[in-house]
C-alpha cells in the first residue's frame, strides 16, 4: 500500500469532510492513521482555557536618587512594581503602608502632602491617576493609604510622591520612603525589597513663588509663600533662589533675564519672548514653556529638564535652548518653527511633533537617533517642503511614527545611503505624504522596521523610489494592517518576519510595485481576511509560513480574483493554508504550489460557524495535516490526498 491513502467520495456520499473520515480511515488494518484533528470547543470554553485567576507574584521597591528643590511639589520618593499573572478574576491592591524612613528628622518639618499613584503597566512615572487619599501631615509614624485598586495582568506600577517644604533642613538634608507592606483583597504581603537603597537630598535653594501672570523679572511677581504672605526676593539673580511658576500662572520673559534655577509647574506657563539665561529650566508634568526668540550663538539653559508630561514648545528657527537636556520618555516637544540649527544630535527626545510654518527643506539626518515617544509629522512649511535625510542614518522611535500632515521625503544624496528607520510601536498615515527616497531611482535604501500596527489612512505613502527598500514587520506577535481608499499607497519589498502574525483590516494591502515583493517568511502569518493583496509585484510565502483565506474564492495563480492578485505569486508546498471568515461557500481556489505542485504541509478550517461551506477547486495533497475546527470540507470532484503514519516495521 502507498504512503498515502487516497479517499474520494462517489455519488450521493460526497458530502462533507468530517469526523467520520477519521473513523473509517482509522478502521483500515494494521494501521495507524493521522488524518484530520477535529476540535469543537465551545467560545466558552476557549474563553475558560485561556484565562486562569489572577495571583500575586512579587513585588519590590525602587528609589529615586536624583537631587531634589525645597519648595517643590509631587515629588515622587520610591516606586514600586507589584507583578500579578493570570488574566481571570482580577484583584484589587486595598491598601499600601509606608513609612519616611530615610527621611531628615523630625519628618513633619520637612515633606508633607504625600500620595500615591499609579500608571498600570507602565514603568514611567506620570502623576495622573491618584489612588487613595492624600496623607497630609507625614510624621515618623506608618502611613496607610487606601486604594481600592484593581490590579493589570503583568508588572504594576505604583508611586509615592511627597511635597517638600520650603523650609526642609540641608546639608545634609534628605527625602526616604519604606514600602512596609500592602494588602491584594484581605492577605497582606512585603514587598521582596522594601527599602531600597540610597535616598534623595535636597538642595539648599531659597524658594519664591509666581504671584501671577506677571513678567519674570519683576521682584514683586514672586513671594515666598505660595499664598502670598511671605516677602518678594531682594534681587533676582542671588544663587541659590529658585523660582516656581504655580498653576494658572501665565508669565512672560519679555526684556531678557538672568537666574539660576526656573520650575514651571502643573498648569502653569512661560513665554520666552527675550533671551532668558538659566543654569537650571525644569518643566513638571503639565507644565508649558514656550520659547519664541530666536538664539543661535549660546544655549540659553545649562541644565533644561522635562518630565513625563510636561511641555516645550518651539516657535523659532534658533536653537533648542538646553546645552544638556534630560527628556523624560513622555514629555513632549513641539515644532511651530525650526532651521538647520535647531536640532542637536545629541539629544534623547520624549513624543517631538514637528508642526512647522517654516518654508525650508530640513536635513534631519543625525538629529532623531533617539526619540523615547511617538514621533509626529504635521506640517512641514510649504506644500513641497518637507524632511529629509542627506546621507546614512538612523531614526530610532520608541513609539509610534505618526504623519498626519506634511512631507517625509526620506533620502536625498546622489550617493549610496542607508536609511534604518526602528518604529516601536505603529506607524500610522493619516495626512501627508511618506516616501523612502526624494529622488526617482535613488541608490539609498531604507529599511523601515515597525513592531506595531500599520495604519495607512489618508494621504500618500510610496516606498519604492529607492533602492530595494523594504518595511520589515519582525519580532514575536500580531500586528495589524488597516488600508483605507482614501491612502495611495505604493509599496516596495515588504517582509513578514519570523514568528509575526499580520491581520489585514479592510479591503487591500499594497500595491506591490514592479520588482519588489511581499514576503512572508517562514513561520510567519499573513490572515487576509477579504482583502486582496495587490500590485505589478511578486508575492511569495515560504516554507511553514501560513496563510489566512477569507475571500470567498480563496487564492489563484493566474487569474485577477481570490486574496493574492499580485502580478507574480508564489505559494509553497510546505506552508499552512488556513481557510476561515464567514464567506461561504468558499473556494479553495486554483494555485500552484513550489516544489511539489498541488501539495501544501497543513489545511486548516476555521470558518466562523460549523456547516459553512469550503470547496475544493482542484486536487490537493495534504502532506501533514487537515485541521478542522468549524466548517466542512467539501471535495465534490476532486481528490483530497491525506497523510497517514504508517505501523511498525511498515516504510
Amino acid at each position: 500500500m502507498s504512503l498515502n491513502h487516497k479517499i474520494r467520495q462517489q455519488g450521493k456520499l460526497k458530502t462533507s469532510l468530517r469526523l467520520a473520515v477519521v473513523a473509517a480511515a482509522a478502521s483500515i488494518a494494521g494501521l495507524v492513521v493521522l488524518l484530520i484533528v477535529v476540535f469543537n470547543m465551545t467560545q466558552q470554553e476557549e474563553g475558560h482555557a485561556a484565562l486562569s485567576t489572577m495571583t500575586f507574584k512579587n513585588a519590590e521597591a525602587f528609589q529615586d536618587t536624583s537631587v531634589i528643590l525645597r519648595g517643590s511639589t509631587n515629588q515622587r520618593v520610591i516606586g514600586v512594581m507589584v507583578e500579578t499573572s493570570g488574566k481571570g478574576n482580577s484583584v484589587k491592591m486595598s491598601e499600601m503602608a509606608f513609612t519616611a524612613h530615610g527621611t531628615s528628622i523630625p519628618v513633619s518639618q520637612n515633606i508633607e502632602n504625600a500620595r500615591l499613584w499609579f500608571t498600570g503597566n507602565d514603568p514611567n512615572f506620570i502623576p495622573s491617576q491618584q489612588v487613595g487619599a492624600t496623607v497630609a501631615k507625614v510624621t515618623e509614624a506608618v502611613f496607610n493609604i487606601n486604594c481600592e485598586q484593581e490590579l493589570l495582568s503583568g508588572k504594576n506600577y505604583f508611586w509615592l510622591t511627597v511635597d517638600v517644604k520650603a523650609e526642609a533642613i540641608t546639608s545634609p538634608g534628605s527625602v526616604d520612603a519604606t514600602c512596609e507592606e500592602f494588602r491584594i483583597g484581605a492577605i497582606s504581603y512585603k514587598p521582596l525589597i522594601s527599602d531600597p537603597a540610597g535616598k534623595r537630598f535636597t538642595e539648599a535653594n531659597i524658594a519664591y513663588y509666581s504671584m501671577g501672570s506677571f513678567a519674570v523679572n519683576n521682584l514683586s511677581a514672586w513671594n515666598s509663600k505660595r499664598d502670598g504672605t511671605g516677602f518678594p526676593p531682594k534681587q533676582l539673580h542671588a544663587s541659590r533662589n529658585s523660582y516656581f511658576i504655580q498653576s494658572g500662572h501665565r508669565m512672560i520673559s519679555s526684556t531678557g533675564s538672568s537666574l539660576q534655577t526656573l520650575v514651571v509647574e502643573r498648569g502653569g506657563e512661560l513665554r520666552i519672548t527675550s533671551p532668558l539665561r538659566l543654569n537650571t529650566m525644569y518643566v513638571a508634568f503639565g507644565g508649558v514653556l514656550e520659547q519664541d526668540v530666536t538664539v543661535t550663538d549660546y544655549y540659553c539653559f545649562n541644565d533644561f529638564i522635562m518630565d513625563n508630561g510636561s511641555n516645550y514648545i518651539h516657535n523659532n528657527t534658533g536653537y533648542v535652548p538646553g546645552l544638556h537636556c534630560r527628556f523624560d520618555a513622555h514629555s513632549n516637544q513641539t515644532f511651530f518653527q525650526y532651521g538647520q540649527a535647531t536640532f542637536s544630535n545629541n539629544v534623547a527626545w520624549g513624543n517631538v511633533v514637528v508642526d512647522a510654518t517654516t518654508p525650508i527643506d530640513i536635513d534631519v539626518q543625525q538629529y532623531f537617533k533617539n526619540v523615547q515617544g511617538d514621533f509626529e509629522i504635521r506640517r512641514t512649511g510649504l506644500a513641497n517642503n518637507g524632511l529629509f535625510v542627506g546621507g546614512s542614518d538612523t531614526i530610532k522611535i520608541g513609539g509610534s511614527f505618526i504623519l498626519s500632515g506634511g512631507s517625509f521625503k526620506g533620502i536625498s544624496s546622489a550617493e549610496s545611503a542607508g536609511l534604518n528607520i526602528h518604529v516601536g510601536h505603529n506607524f500610522i498615515l493619516k495626512g501627508g505624504s511618506f516616501q523612502d527616497a526624494d529622488l526617482l531611482k535613488n541608490k539609498g535604501t531604507m529599511q523601515l522596521s515597525v513592531a506595531g500596527d500599520i495604519m495607512l489612512l489618508v494621504g500618500r505613502i510610496n516606498f519604492s523610489r529607492g533602492v530595494q527598500s523594504c518595511l520589515y514587520l519582525s519580532g514575536q506577535g500580531i500586528s495589524k494592517w488597516m488600508q483605507k481608499p482614501e491612502a495611495d499607497v505604493v509599496l516596495g519589498n515588504v517582509s513578514i518576519k519570523n514568528k509575526r502574525e499580520v491581520i489585514i483590516k479592510g479591503d487591500k494591502m499594497g500595491d506591490v510595485a514592479a520588482g519588489f515583493k511581499i514576503e512572508v517568511a517562514n513561520t510567519a502569518s499573513l490572515l487576509c481576511e477579504n482583502a486582496v493583496v495587490a500590485g505589478d509585484g511578486d508575492f511569495i510565502l515560504d516554507d511553514q509560513a501560513t496563510l489566512g483565506i477569507g475571500h470567498q474564492d480563496g487564492i489563484c495563480s493566474l487569474e485577477s480574483k481570490g486574496n493574492i492578485q499580485t502580478l507574480n505569486r508564489m505559494f509553497n508546498s510546505g506552508g499552512i493554508y488556513m481557510y476561515y471568515t464567514p464567506s461561504q461557500p468558499q473556494q479553495t481556489g486554483h494555485f500552484v504550489t513550489t516544489p511539489e505542485p498541488n501539495a501544501v504541509r497543513c489545511l486548516v478550517l476555521n470558518k466562523d460557524r460549523s456547516g459553512m461551506k469550503v470547496n475544493l477547486s482542484g486536487d490537493l495533497k495534504v502532506t501533514e495535516k487537515v485541521m478542522i475546527t468549524r466548517g466542512d470540507l467539501r471535495e465534490g470532484e476532486f481528490d483530497l490526498i491525506m497523510p497517514r503514519i504508517s505501523a511498525k516495521n511498515e516504510f
